[in-house]
């Protein structure tokens, strides 16, 4: 009887000589002319015929499944936290990520400071919440991809459903929805409609939101320039417009349809979506219908297709800008 070690040592050669004995059978079959049509295994052929998919690979359009958000602190509300759940009820599978200020601090120096340290520098310096709220959003998406959600906005629909199966090998630069949708005004008269910035969604890098993040730099910079002050001491009666077309959904828009009209070579307008029913593609941005992301400012519209997420208007900051507004109303009078 062979004893545990001898087993041990006696098996492989067995194996060895019926591996050698095989490859000896195989050699004189080629030598003797029948292994013409035998076809020896490889490698590859062994290999699975699939390989785990890479971000891209497994969206196809490029962009992560995951949703970004930004808080004071990590403790919110519990209606915030109602529908910061809501993400991840309807997408099981993604990922989720929520910045307080201080590591939203760490996460634009770790980004940008090596490349564009006058971003980090008008980031840091910006002393009122909006205008940094604002800029925030875009340099996450820029630097890492995703998906960005206001707290107040709560899931509807599987975000791998957002996108039309017509579009979703495409090379799509930006994702993003109707919150004012208007008929074109005419040439020399700023565009009407505008996209909403409560929810969209990029893949890293995107040409958009580099656009729309290095205007807002030159805005804020101008402004600091202008009013004889650094970035850090801006106040809201300094703003010569509203902040949405400061840091907002409105400057948004127009950077979007600038850096559009120059890759495709022609203006970019209303024209090109106003009363759009489903999604369309213009150049490299994805344009959702009115109903997607602001079906509440579009009147619930039932000829649109599915509203994809709620934005339940919790924001605070259009309080500041109402007393900005009446101040220079004030201050203009006298």
């Amino acid at each position: 009887m062979l004893s545990f070690s001898m087993m041990k040592t006696a098996r492989p050669a067995r194996v060895f000589v019926a591996i050698f004995i095989s490859l000896v059978i195989v050699h004189l079959l080629f030598a003797a002319g029948f292994g013409g049509n035998i076809k020896l295994p490889t490698f590859s052929s062994l290999s699975p015929t699939t390989t785990p998919a890479t971000a891209k690979a497994a969206t196809g359009h490029g962009i992560p499944e995951k949703i970004w958000h930004t808080a004071k602190e990590i403790h919110v509300t519990d209606k915030q936290q109602e529908w910061l759940d809501s993400w991840i009820a309807v997408n099981p599978s993604m990922r989720q990520e929520l910045l307080t200020d201080r590591s939203s601090e760490n996460f634009v120096r770790s980004h940008y400071q090596a490349t564009r340290p006058d971003i980090v520098d008008v980031y840091e310096q910006l002393s009122i919440p909006i205008l940094r709220a604002d800029l925030l959003r875009y340099l996450i998406i820029l630097a890492e991809g995703g998906y960005w959600s206001d707290l107040d906005v709560s899931c509807e629909k599987k975000v791998a459903e957002w996108i039309p199966a017509e579009y979703r090998n495409s090379e799509i630069d930006l994702v993003v929805g109707l919150e004012f949708d208007f008929e074109y005004r005419g040439p020399n008269v700023e565009i009407a409609s505008q996209f909403c910035n409560w929810v969209f969604m990029a893949p890293p890098s995107s040409r958009s939101l580099q656009i729309t993040v290095d205007n807002i730099v030159a805005n804020l910079t101008q402004i600091a320039v202008k009013n004889g002050v650094d970035v850090r001491d801006i106040t809201m009666d300094m703003l010569p417009q509203d902040v949405v077309n400061i840091t907002g959904p409105k400057i948004m828009t127009l950077s979007i349809l600038d850096g559009l009209s120059k890759l495709l070579g022609r203006t970019v307008d209303d024209r090109d979506f106003h009363g759009i029913k489903r999604p369309k593609l213009i150049g490299d941005v994805l344009i959702m219908p009115g109903v997607s992301f602001a079906a509440m400012q579009n009147g619930f519209p039932d000829d649109q297709g599915d509203q994809l997420v709620t934005h339940h208007y919790e924001g605070s900051w259009k309080l500041a800008d109402a007393e900005a507004k009446d101040r220079k109303k004030q201050g203009g009078g006298n």
